[in-house]
């Protein structure tokens, strides 16, 4: 039983697996209970299959207001008509309403473990940066030695409409309340991008009685960065699994040395090509769900395309195989900017963006069954995907580890030039000496080294080639 009265001084969680009944488990909370809920999850579809297991609820999404309101507009005033029905809304919603208004309600967060956002902005104009800089964002402050980057907390006290509507029209700072950016965008006249990490500030939420439920849940961004606000709590009548999840998952990958990213696709669009051609013959008249980015030209020719984030699709339970060919790693300035907030290393980022969007993507199958003991197939396209869901795994050559020089499938002139870029001898020498020196390869001792006065030359160019050396040697390392 929950205290009506409390103040909260820490948010809970249950981590629990995907199928394991969290949802239907929380719904059993509500229709005993007396008190008020709102059960918040991340996709209006979703939103619409829980309401079905509630016995008194509302649910208020895009579909069920008028053209002349707005979602926002019509949760704010159901929060305040006194209804004691739970209620039902996306992430998105619940963050734009007024805390105040959260007071004596209980709220479980299902399955929305994403915080934080990227986002690029290109735009060069003087008068711009200086809004951004001086009107739209306060308490900046200077996060590094090098005065590379700076964070800031988005100002609360926006006048004007013409400023409003900029603030508008970039939701990146619109929607979060915390941010770090590359300060050469406002100390450089001629810098015409602006990178934006942002997040939400979870501490102004801490009096409220919110529970977090998640498959993995620590291993999300959200925990790893504020491991002090939390605490595990366990729900009642969870299913537990008959066969263990790596016993019934077998994958096949296609790559031992390239972690799949963007710029790879871009670069190697023949070997691409032959990895959709192998999956379009191997499961010809075979039943499948597969994914990609939007971005990828490449088509499977059978099968059901689903987003590769696929947190609520549960119609594909019947389904023995699945194809995930997308690449949702973080670019190399979010994750140094990720870094630089969350305290954690580039993997930890990769594990909570990429690994984890793969493991909920594979548990919309048979596997997600727990009473059943098939295996599903699963391809993917490195070693490193397929060995973050199990040790059953078989490597399948086609060449796509074969040498790369002289390739013609790169396109002439290619964007990616910046990923390519290699130091000069001195300048590797440096970084070799210093791998010699320190066999054990630790995190901060790379930092220190970078930090030094011995580096204070690097462009940003060099910087980040310096990382792709550091990164590449350990990830030798854990292969052997």
């Amino acid at each position: 039983m929950i205290n009506p009265t409390p103040i909260y001084n820490k948010f809970k969680y249950v981590s629990a697996e995907c199928g394991s009944g969290k949802t239907t488990a929380i719904c059993n909370i509500i229709n005993n209970s007396t008190e008020k809920y709102i059960v918040v999850q991340n996709t209006q579809e979703l939103i619409k299959q829980t309401a079905k297991q509630i016995n008194n609820c509302e649910y208020i999404i895009t579909d069920t207001v008028s053209k002349d309101e707005s979602v926002i507009s019509s949760v704010i005033e159901f929060l305040s008509s006194g209804s004691n029905k739970t209620l039902l809304i996306t992430d998105k919603t619940f963050f734009k309403i007024p805390r105040e208004l959260l007071s004596n309600w209980n709220v479980y967060i299902d399955d929305v473990t994403n915080f934080h956002s990227f986002q690029n902005i290109n735009e060069g104009s003087p008068e711009i940066k200086n809004v951004i800089r001086n009107v739209l964002i306060h308490k900046v402050q200077l996060l590094d030695d090098r005065h590379m980057y700076i964070a800031a907390e988005r100002n609360p006290e926006v006048q004007g409409d013409v400023v409003k509507n900029i603030l508008n029209q970039l939701s990146v700072l619109n929607d979060n309340d915390l941010f770090i950016m590359n300060n050469e965008y406002f100390t450089d006249a001629e810098k015409e991008q602006l990178n934006i990490t942002a997040w939400k500030d979870l501490n102004k939420y801490k009096d409220v009685s919110i529970t977090f439920l998640g498959a993995n849940f620590e291993n999300s961004l959200i925990y790893k960065g504020n491991k002090e606000l939390f605490e595990s709590t366990e729900l009642e009548g969870l299913l537990t699994r008959k066969t263990a999840l790596k016993d019934r998952l077998k994958v096949y990958y296609f790559s031992k040395n390239h972690k799949l990213s963007r710029t790879w696709k871009t670069n190697n669009p023949d070997k691409v090509q032959k990895i959709y051609s192998f999956i379009d013959g191997e499961l010809e008249k075979q039943d499948f769900y597969w994914t990609k980015n939007k971005s990828d030209s490449q088509s499977l020719k059978n099968g059901t395309e689903i987003s590769p984030d696929a947190r609520g699709f549960n119609q594909y339970q019947h389904l023995m195989i699945c194809v995930w060919l997308a690449c949702m790693r973080p670019s190399e300035t979010e994750a140094k900017q990720c870094e630089l907030f969350f305290e954690i290393d580039g993997d930890a980022i990769h594990v909570a963006r990429e690994y984890e969007s793969l493991h909920q993507f594979v548990l919309r199958g048979i596997s997600r069954n727990f009473d059943s003991a098939e295996t599903q197939t699963v391809y993917v396209f490195d070693e490193w995907q397929a060995r973050s869901l199990t040790d059953n795994i078989e490597y399948i050559d086609l060449g796509i580890d074969d040498d790369e020089q002289g390739q013609k499938g790169r396109p002439q002139g290619s964007m990616n030039k910046e990923k390519r870029f290699t130091l000069d001898d001195t300048k590797a020498k440096r970084f070799r000496r210093w791998k010699g020196s320190n066999p054990g390869l630790e995190l901060e001792a790379f930092r220190a080294f970078l930090a030094s006065a011995t580096n204070a030359d690097l462009s940003t160019e060099e910087k980040k080639a310096m990382w792709d050396k550091y990164e590449n040697e350990v990830q030798k390392t854990r292969k052997k």
